[in-house]
């Protein structure tokens, strides 16, 4: 996956998850719900559902993105987690917001806080279990979820407001038009929501990215990846993290992209037909640079970061 096709599917995909929360409360009866407090109660589910679907899409196309394996599974996980416990409470906060003020969209602004906070929970656990190693990469990620998420909750949720609480430009009062159009206001509002947070994580993830990888030749050419780990591997193993399968002049466990301190490293493992950088072959750590092309069998793939060492 490339990373405009990861934007897409972040929006696309968070659009569908708000359109199914809007089939689950308007066909479980939730849209029913009449006096004062159970509307408290329905703003506090709409939001926990829609925090527990956008994590969970959003989550998966961050692994695939991301992570390989059993890895990928443990990130999702993690992302729903999160966004599941963190929404139900932001959410409730958010309703109690909008008692005061009439508007929601503060509360959609934390939902999508939080949605784009998890997205880096299974990176900075990760990084505490290898003894802080990449904390640094992991809390960046955090905070660009954050960026994103927050951004798309302010957007999203202003126009989902603008949908359900301002007046229609009709000739018939708001109140008459509300209810002629009560359940697709709230689709529509909804879906708008559920796309802008998609949106603007995955845009945030990409814009703000520091250091990444593309194969430019090879398996599944055009793919890219951000570089999020300490370590990355790259060969034709199941489990490595840039596999080049079908290159039978890469090895299983072929080179390896070190963080050593704020550089990225290349080391060759050992093979025989060995590791090269822009045509060269090296014989031992080599400092990578923007825009290096790494070598292995007949497969390439390219080094980027935009802070210049």
């Amino acid at each position: 996956m490339n990373f405009k096709t990861f934007m897409y599917y972040c929006a696309l995909c968070g659009g569908w998850a708000a359109l199914v929360v809007w089939a689950l409360q308007e066909f479980s009866g939730m849209s029913e719900w009449g006096n004062a407090k159970p509307l408290f109660q329905k703003g506090t589910a709409i939001g926990a559902l829609l925090g527990l679907l956008l994590a969970a899409v959003i989550g998966l196309l961050d692994a695939i993105l991301n992570s390989v394996g059993f890895a990928r599974v443990v990130r999702v996980v993690m992302s729903v987690a999160v966004g599941l416990t963190g929404s139900l409470v932001f959410a409730y906060i958010g309703e109690w917001i909008r008692d005061g003020v009439s508007f929601v969209f503060p509360g959609w602004m934390m939902v999508g806080f939080i949605i784009g906070a998890a997205l880096g929970v299974f990176d900075v656990v990760r990084s505490v279990g290898a003894g802080g190693k990449g904390m640094k990469q992991a809390i960046r990620k955090v905070v660009n979820g954050i960026i994103g998420g927050t951004i798309g909750g302010f957007i999203g949720g202003a126009l989902n407001d603008a949908f359900n609480f301002v007046p229609w430009p009709f000739d018939e009062s708001y109140d008459t038009m509300k209810a002629r159009f009560p359940k697709w206001s709230l689709a529509v509002g909804l879906v708008i929501l559920g796309m802008c947070i998609g949106l603007l994580i995955g845009v945030a993830q990409v814009v703000l990215k520091e250091a990444w990888v593309k194969v430019e030749k090879g398996f599944r050419s055009g793919r890219e990846m951000i570089l999020s780990k300490p370590e990355t591997s790259i060969g034709r193993a199941e489990g490595v993290d840039i596999a080049l399968f079908g290159d039978m002049q890469v090895e299983k466990q072929h080179a390896r992209i070190v963080l050593k301190g704020d550089r990225y490293v290349l080391l060759d493992g050992d093979t025989p037909g060995g590791t090269t950088v822009n045509g060269q072959r090296i014989s031992g750590p080599y400092p990578l640079k923007n825009n290096d092309l790494i070598g292995a069998g007949n497969s390439l793939v390219r080094f980027q970061e935009k802070t210049k060492r």
